[in-house]
């Protein structure tokens, strides 16, 4: 049936300005009503998910500062941690006051049998040997990790980075194929195969018994970052009305992730083994098993595709959940408007940079929201290892910053712009890692940590928005995983940028100072996306943001992509 002929020329005039978008036909279905609350409520186990794949590796591995070498001889005895390490260990200038790597070269077998008591006798420290095996205080940290039970301290304390790396390098794998599915086959396949590995691989996380186990697995792990939460917030994006995008971001998604992260460290703590503590933060993966019930497909994919059926399909559905009556023509002169006037494109991550603007829009999406926000947000995480007070307490305490940060934002993003409150974020973020570099009070370290903290949660949800709305919808998914590549060197750099507290202890806050400066030069070159639609097409990509000037703010652009497009005479 050619829809085109069944439309008279009174009708196309009645209906005047053409439906050639989703988001024009979208508020007359309902763009923010009871489907889009059901959406947002939707997103719960991803925020979790995403949460949980983040930081429960940094449980998993980690591994108390207060470690010395184990002295089998001196196990038997009624000594006590105090008494072995004053016997064995030589003492050192800085916490925890006793060398960490080597112990005392004295044949304690010989010195036992003589009779003697280790403690009433000066053993000099002028020998030393390094050691084979360690003794743990479990004091702060109340079970052993995947770390301990293996020894990854000293001469093999690189391990704990560099699988830390590993799981991240899965990300990179994950952003090309994940990517690609989701673009060619559709976003919710892609999501279910992604998460579906990810609950396998976490499985098999808490069975591993050596490096190479344990890497292994962590790398499939690492196929679902970044795309566990992409995916639903792209799609939910785009189902949500312009002016309630930020609504999604740094609220739904702010929430969860908020109170997900907050009781990571004490799931850890209260579960005290770190084999449990991987099942345990693995649930909310099973959620793969009704992914296809909770979330829509994007049906700005399907019209990608041609799928006009499904797409009507869809906006009849969200008409009858958000109690809309819409003129059925109006869908009539959407799919008519649509076939018109877009060409249907089948473009790939390599149209990103095939136009000018395009390319540096996305280049600098790159560097800013992954490249240097990531390397400044991921710093001050592992940082919280280097400060001598509970990294329970300090984690928690700093990732409850998530949820004001979101209210904040949702408060300033819409009036603001996202350019202006990236650059704030950032700059703030530089100067509060200058003032903990500076500062010698743990306490008043802490203080600039979580002040840090608080900022670059913002920093980091306005580049999660700005990439879902500033790449054009062929290649939005693709896109979003480049830029999710390019942030795995800044994922796989950030936990040695902390190893360099060992030639200096300051390095860690100096380079993390920088990039943020960076990330806040780069953010201001980017164009305005407050109150723009979606670009749905590679063109509108490039020429999204040429009518601004550089130096204006969001209450003083005015373009034919902020005015909104309600027509009461198609409604009855």
């Amino acid at each position: 049936m050619n829809l085109s002929n069944s439309i008279k020329p009174t009708e196309r005039t009645a209906l005047r300005p053409k439906l050639e978008t989703f988001d024009d036909v979208l508020p007359y279905v309902g763009d923010y009503g009871r489907y889009q609350w059901l959406l947002l409520f939707s997103l719960l186990p991803y925020g979790m998910i995403y949460a949980f794949l983040y930081f429960s590796q940094f449980f998993i591995t980690i591994i108390p500062a207060e470690h010395w070498c184990k002295i089998d001889e001196l196990m038997g005895s009624n000594f006590t941690q105090e008494d072995r390490i004053q016997i064995a260990i030589p003492p050192s200038n800085e916490y925890p006051y006793y060398d960490r790597c080597l112990r005392k070269d004295v044949n304690f077998t010989e010195l036992l049998k003589s009779g003697e008591d280790p403690r009433s006798v000066q053993l000099w420290a002028n020998r030393t040997t390094p050691c084979t095996s360690w003794e743990y205080n479990y004091t702060q940290i109340p079970y052993a990790s995947v770390g301990t039970e293996l020894d990854w301290v000293c001469e093999r304390e690189y391990l704990v980075s560099t699988a830390q790396a590993i799981f991240f390098c899965g990300s990179i794998v994950g952003g090309f194929l994940v990517g690609w599915i989701a673009d060619h086959k559709g976003r919710i396949p892609a999501l279910m195969i992604c998460n579906g590995l990810a609950l396998l691989s976490s499985i098999a996380t808490a069975n591993a018994n050596s490096f190479w186990t344990f890497s292994a697995s962590r790398f499939i792990t690492g196929l679902a970052f970044d795309n566990c939460i992409n995916i639903p917030l792209i799609i939910v994006l785009e189902y949500m009305a312009v002016s309630k995008r930020t609504l999604v971001v740094n609220i739904a998604f702010g929430i969860y992730f908020a109170i997900a992260s907050t009781i990571l460290p004490w799931i850890a703590y209260y579960i005290s083994n770190w084999r449990y503590f991987t099942y345990v933060s693995a649930l909310p993966l099973l959620s793969v098993f009704i992914t296809p019930w909770i979330l829509p497909e994007s049906a700005r994919w399907y019209v990608s595709n041609g799928q006009m059926d499904k797409v009507l399909e869809k906006l009849r559905r969200i008409a009858r959940i958000n109690q809309r009556k819409p003129d059925p023509r109006i869908y009539e002169v959407f799919v008519v408007s649509v076939y018109r006037s877009l060409v249907r494109e089948t473009a790939t991550v390599f149209d990103l940079f095939k136009t000018p603007r395009l390319a540096r829009n996305t280049i600098l999406l790159a560097l800013f929201w992954k490249c240097l926000t990531v390397i400044a947000f991921d710093g001050h995480i592992y940082s919280l290892k280097l400060l001598q007070s509970s990294v329970f307490m300090s984690f928690s305490i700093a990732c409850s910053t998530e949820l004001p940060a979101g209210l904040l934002l949702t408060l300033l993003l819409d009036r603001w712009g996202r350019r202006l409150c990236g650059f704030l974020t950032l700059a703030i973020t530089c100067l509060l890692s200058i003032a903990e570099l500076i500062l010698q009070s743990t306490a008043a370290k802490l203080a600039m940590s979580v002040m840090s903290r608080f900022c670059l949660n913002m920093a980091a949800n306005i580049g999660l928005q700005y990439a879902a709305e500033l790449l054009p919808t062929p290649v939005r998914s693709q896109g979003v995983s480049l830029i999710h590549i390019f942030g795995i060197i800044a994922h796989t750099l950030a936990p040695y940028i902390i190893d360099s507290a060992k030639v200096w202890e300051g390095f860690p806050m100096l380079i993390i100072s920088a990039v943020s400066f960076m990330g806040a030069v780069f953010v201001i070159f980017l164009p305005e996306t407050l109150g723009y639609n979606l670009p749905q097409t590679i063109n509108q990509g490039e020429d999204f943001g040429k009518d601004q000037n550089f130096w204006s703010l969001p209450s003083h652009q005015k373009s034919e992509f902020e005015r909104p497009r309600h027509y009461q005479s198609c409604e009855r």
